[in-house]
């Protein structure tokens, strides 16, 4: 097992049809939020990209035409710079949308698992996939390994709950709320400004462990 999941990738995919320990609407809403995210993370990796391609361009270009009388061609490259500013914003709304939810639905069913408990209700699935509020998400990511993944321990458990503090410390931070007063009741995606997703990788990487590791791990009877 990798020592440090949020600077990894999953090691396998996950193989939902043999995840037997939980319900069919489970495996369905994991299945369909897990692969949104996979496209999500590819398409915010390209957007950045593209974002990254268009400013080196604009600036080469300012720099020769500085002084000019003509400037049509700096002109076009500023206003797609706007364009693809707006497609990453839109892509990271997307992105962190999903992936928190997906953060939220496999550990609740990690939970499920290790308490015996009854399955989900469509209507909870239907809540668990949708964009958590902040407050949720640091709930879920409250809950310790110890809980979540009996029988584990040692190296395993020490480096989840590494990971997993970190996690929670992150998303105690998000949108500049203050955690003291228990402010955290709020969308991100409403509430941030510029900046305030910060990195997405290791959100990304955190469901993955979460759904290809410890669920296809122990979703299987």
């Amino acid at each position: 097992m990798n020592s440090d999941f949020l600077g990894g990738t999953v090691t396998s995919i996950p193989q939902f049809a043999e995840l037997d320990r939980l319900t069919s609407d489970e495996v369905e809403a994991l299945r369909d939020l897990f692969c949104a995210c996979a496209d999500l993370r590819h398409e915010l990796r390209s957007a950045d990209a593209l974002g990254h391609r268009v400013d080196q361009a604009l600036n080469n270009t300012e720099r020769y035409t500085e002084g000019q009388r003509f400037t049509r061609h700096a002109g076009a490259l500023l206003a797609l710079e706007q364009v693809t500013v707006d497609y990453q914003i839109a892509v990271e709304n997307l992105a962190w949308q999903h992936v928190s939810a997906c953060v939220v639905l496999a550990t609740a069913l990690l939970d499920r698992l290790a308490t015996k408990a009854p399955g989900l209700s469509a209507e909870d699935l239907e809540q668990l996939t949708a964009e958590p509020w902040v407050s949720t998400l640091c709930a879920a990511l409250s809950l310790p390994g110890e809980r979540l993944l009996p029988g584990c321990s040692g190296g395993p458990l020490d480096y989840f709950e590494h990971d997993r503090k970190k996690m929670l410390a992150h998303a105690q931070s998000l949108g500049g709320r203050n955690v003291a007063d228990g402010d955290l009741d709020f969308l991100l995606t409403e509430a941030k400004t510029g900046g305030s997703f910060g990195d997405m990788e290791p959100w990304f990487a955190w469901a993955d462990h979460l759904v290809g590791q410890e669920i296809s791990h122990r979703g299987q009877s």
